[in-house]
Parts: C-alpha cells; sequence; structure tokens
C-alpha cells in the first residue's frame, strides 16, 4: 500500500515537472477565453523558447497569423470546427510590401512549429477566380522542424504549402487534406507526408521539391491518395529534388506523365544545376495503383519500403512523431 502511494505521487510529480515549463493559452471567439485572437494570444507570449501551447475554440478567424518565436503549437477544436481564413494574392501583397513576408494566411519565421487539428485557408481565388500565387501556409528561411496533423490546407491558386528553407528546412505532415493549384505543395530540404489527401485543382503538378543543397534531402509522401482534375499531374522541380513515393493511390484523372524537371528552352541562363539527375523513388502495396509505366516500383539497392519512415527521413536528426507524442501528452496533462 505504502509503496503504491509512493508510486502516484512519483508519477505525479514527474507529470508536474514534464509541464512546468509549459505555457497554455486559450482563444475562443465567444469570450469564453482570455483572448478573442489567435495573434493576440502569440503576441502575449513571453520572450523566451519555454513550449507554448495555444488551444483555438470553434469559429472561423479572419485574421493573418505571424510566428516568430520558437516551440509554438496552435491546436484547434477539429478540422472542421476551427478554420483560419484570409483572402490574398501574393503579387497583390508584393505592390505594397518589401517581400513574402505576410503575404500567407500563416506567415512562420520560427522553428518547433506544430498546427493541429485546424483549417487554414487562403480564399482569394475563391473569391476571384484569380488561381496565381497565394499562400495558405508560408515558411521562411529561418524555420524548421514544422509540423502540421490533422490539418486542412488550401488555397485558391498556386503554392498553397510553401515551407521554403531549403538549408535546414525539416517538415512532417500527417493526416491531412491540401487543396490547391500548381506546385500547391512545394517544400524545399525534407519533408514527409503521410496519411494525407492531395487534390489538384489545376491540370499541372502537384508536388514540387528543392534539394539543391544536400544530397540527401528528399520528399516522401505515403499512404496517401492522390485527385484533382482531369489531367492534372503528380509533380516537377526545377532544382535538383529526390521524391518517394510509397503505397499511395492515384486517381485515374491524373496524366501520364512523369515527375519531370522543368526547364526554360528560350532563357537557358534560368536552368537549374542537374548534379545528381532524375531521382524519383516509387513502392505500391498494390498494384492496381501502377497507373502508368514510369509509376513501376522502383527503389534504390537495399531501400525496402518499410525503411522510408519519418526518422529515415530526417537521417535521425529529428523524431517528429516522438514530438508530436510529446506535445500531445502535455495537451492532455491540462484537460
Amino acid at each position: 500500500m505504502q509503496k503504491t502511494l509512493l508510486f502516484c505521487i512519483l508519477l505525479l510529480f514527474i507529470s508536474t515537472a514534464s509541464c512546468a515549463n509549459i505555457i497554455r493559452l486559450q482563444v475562443a471567439q465567444n469570450g469564453d477565453a482570455p483572448f478573442r485572437s489567435i495573434q493576440q494570444a502569440i503576441n502575449s507570449l513571453p520572450d523566451n523558447d519555454a513550449q507554448a501551447i495555444i488551444q483555438i475554440g470553434p469559429g472561423v478567424y479572419t485574421e493573418k497569423i505571424y510566428l516568430t518565436r520558437n516551440n509554438v503549437a496552435l491546436i484547434g477544436a477539429g478540422m472542421d470546427n476551427t478554420e483560419i481564413r484570409v483572402a490574398e494574392l501574393r503579387s497583390n501583397w508584393l505592390k505594397q510590401h518589401p517581400s513574402d513576408w505576410g503575404a500567407a494566411v500563416v506567415n512562420i519565421r520560427a522553428s518547433d512549429i506544430a498546427l493541429l487539428n485546424i483549417s487554414i485557408v487562403n480564399s482569394y481565388g475563391e473569391q476571384t477566380g484569380d488561381n496565381e500565387h497565394q499562400f495558405a501556409v508560408r515558411g521562411f528561411e529561418q524555420a524548421t522542424r514544422i509540423i502540421t496533423a490533422n490539418c486542412r490546407i488550401i488555397a485558391g491558386g498556386a503554392d498553397t504549402l510553401s515551407l521554403w528553407n531549403k538549408t535546414d528546412g525539416m517538415y512532417y505532415h500527417d493526416n491531412c487534406y491540401f487543396e490547391g493549384h500548381t506546385d500547391m505543395v512545394c517544400p524545399r530540404g525534407w519533408a514527409f507526408f503521410s496519411n494525407s489527401t492531395f487534390i489538384n485543382k489545376k491540370a499541372y503538378a502537384t508536388l514540387w521539391h528543392d534539394g539543391e543543397l544536400n544530397e540527401q534531402q528528399k520528399m516522401v509522401v505515403r499512404d496517401s491518395h492522390f485527385d484533382g482534375v482531369p489531367g492534372f499531374m503528380l509533380g516537377r522541380r526545377h532544382y535538383d529534388a529526390q521524391f518517394y513515393l510509397i503505397n499511395n493511390r492515384y486517381s485515374s484523372n491524373m496524366a501520364d506523365k512523369p515527375i519531370f524537371r522543368h526547364t526554360y528552352p528560350a532563357e537557358p541562363e534560368r536552368n537549374r544545376a542537374n548534379v545528381w539527375g532524375d531521382r524519383y523513388y516509387f513502392s505500391h502495396a498494390d498494384s492496381r495503383q501502377i497507373l502508368y509505366p514510369w509509376l513501376q516500383s522502383h527503389l534504390p539497392a537495399k531501400l525496402e519500403p518499410e525503411q522510408i519512415t519519418a526518422k529515415w527521413t530526417f537521417a535521425g536528426r529529428w523524431d517528429p512523431e516522438q514530438q508530436l507524442q510529446r506535445l500531445l501528452q502535455q495537451l492532455e496533462a491540462y484537460q
């Protein structure tokens, strides 16, 4: 009995210690929380790197988000319940501003950021019919170790999810819905996607990757689904890149067009280097998903599909699944 009591006290101490440095804030549009605005809650955070969890209640929040502090998790009440929505065309923004900072719905200049259980929508194309570049989420050079899980990320034009730290950017996405137009998901660096849906509204490339600074940089998509308008294409690149597509499902709307390198025949000076050549790898659990010859299973020697995990993608430098699990445990401790 005494041992059991001591054990319970020890567990309570460990749990309390692990949460001692956690900052928890709540946002609710109906006034039931200290903040009605997400950005107000972000701006109230102390200038340190303590883990901050911001829980966002149901509703449509028509505000841009600026994240410049590390270790922040924005957690909604579910992708069907909590939405951040703004209409912004990149070219319109740049007419009055010197950079992309602010051109997206969610703008990230920080690391160890998590976006969970939420929808993020750039509705400019939906409202106007203009489908040019319009970011839902834009990560800048300083942003690495970004997690999205159980999210819906939508833009009415190109470059929906643009995480662009090409030096050491590492990005993890699970159980998400992505919708947009050309290059709608376009990471630079290392990126891992799983259990997600990609819907391309234009008959052009869905995926795009930039891995020119490190031969090991790669984009992995596994156990996911691709669909879109008739003739949508799987992917392209301008830079050296590396694609792994594992156990995915492909709609018959997808064009018979392999992932390709985009070049400029009339302006060859614009062509990027092609040091490592074409690196497009596929593996299928279901042979019915091999719609075209270029989709045939093909992996580098001695690499099995089961080895292609998040930890493998980031070469052991980051375990996002462990980080996500720890974050969820911290959240649960407050419930």
